[in-house]
């Protein structure tokens, strides 16, 4: 009887979605944000990130294992950990927002969640489709996605920045300094979703 083989694009797909399930909790939370619900939305998010790390955790146990892959290894290796940290990413700024009692959210996180979740959910359908990286027209379609809003993203960040920096006298020392700790953490969110989408690019390059 056939060795039944790893499906490990299902298996990238799924530990992206599991991200993209961490985004939309990530959105709705900033969205709506009430820092008297923080610490049980803390306690979903943190959920959400823990499924995720047995995800990633199973696919390795399963590379260690198994010696002929679809692809190679060590690209299935740096994929599913980028997608770990982007899950880790998006749970740092709930934990954040909790650590440094963030009772009023700066000016532009809520836009920037949108985004963040919109970059997230673009690296996800890139994810669908990845076991057809022969054929990757509709792959690229999406990883371009990931790639523009990866750039709203980095014009967000300048404006942010610009108004937090600009109007110093308004804020105290410790708002800024934790305005702008998530102002990072939140874009490095969609700067790691676009290091995704450059290695899933890259893998495809290498194997058609």
């Amino acid at each position: 009887m056939a060795k039944v083989k790893n499906d490990y694009f299902k298996m990238i797909e799924d530990q992206v979605g599991k991200c993209a399930e961490a985004s939309r909790l990530l959105e709705a939370i900033l969205c709506n944000y009430d820092y008297n619900n923080i610490i049980s939305q803390k306690q979903a998010m943190h959920t959400i990130e823990h499924e995720g790390d047995t995800m990633y955790r199973e696919i390795l146990g399963k590379l260690y294992t198994e010696f002929i892959t679809p692809i190679d290894q060590e690209d299935i290796l740096r994929l599913v950990q980028l997608i770990d940290d982007i899950a880790d990413a998006i749970d740092e700024v709930i934990m954040e927002c909790y650590m440094y009692y963030v009772t009023d959210l700066p000016k532009y996180a809520a836009e920037f969640a949108t985004i963040v979740n919109r970059c997230v959910g673009h690296l996800y359908d890139a994810a669908k489709e990845f076991k057809g990286y022969k054929k990757p027209d509709k792959i690229r379609e999406h990883l371009e996605k990931v790639n523009l809003t990866e750039s709203e993203a980095d014009m967000l960040y300048e404006k942010s920045m610009r108004n937090l920096f600009s109007r110093k006298p308004e804020h105290p020392a410790d708002v800024l300094l934790v305005s702008k700790t998530l102002y990072d953490s939140l874009e490095n969110c969609c700067d790691l979703c676009e290091v995704a989408s450059d290695v899933i690019e890259q893998i495809i390059i290498k194997n058609t």
